[in-house]
């Protein structure tokens, strides 16, 4: 092959990856996404502050959106495809943590990591072992013994 074919084969590939990030980007929404790098700069820049970075750009996006979602892309920390989802609509949480909880598994990296915290509990746990914590949590909430007259 020749140097100019080279060269025009990765000039075409760089600018078909920057094309296509142009079209991803666009879609998303949160703080802004740089091809190849995603939202490292804007994390980095806000690292002694990122609660209130991710609050504020969740507040951002409130009106805008239908709910209160965005994406932010660290391609080189997120594990597989390089995007992580931060949301604050209470639709989205139940969805997430009641609704189809079978969607978002923890995995044995996430259970090993936290279980010296968390044990098997609810929040440590997947599938039918977490049905099980949360049919035990559920029915003791809703216990006539746990009224608030009684605590």
């Amino acid at each position: 092959m020749e140097t100019p074919s080279i060269v025009f084969f990765v000039v075409a590939a760089a600018s078909a990856y920057v094309f296509w990030f142009y079209l991803l980007a666009r879609k998303l929404t949160g703080p802004k996404m740089w091809p190849v790098v995603g939202s490292l700069p804007a994390l980095f820049m806000n690292r002694g502050r990122i609660h209130d970075w991710i609050s504020g750009n969740l507040r951002e996006i409130g009106g805008a959106a239908t709910y209160q979602t965005c994406t932010l892309a660290l391609p080189f920390l997120a594990y597989k495809q390089g995007f992580y989802t931060v949301t604050c609509h209470p639709k989205n949480i139940e969805h997430i943590l009641r609704t189809r909880f079978d969607n978002y598994p923890k995995g044995p990296t996430w259970q090993t990591a936290f279980h010296d915290l968390l044990g098997q509990g609810i929040f440590n746990s997947d599938g039918d072992t977490w049905l099980i914590q949360r049919k035990n949590c559920c029915s003791g909430v809703h216990h006539p013994d746990a009224s608030p007259s009684h605590v």
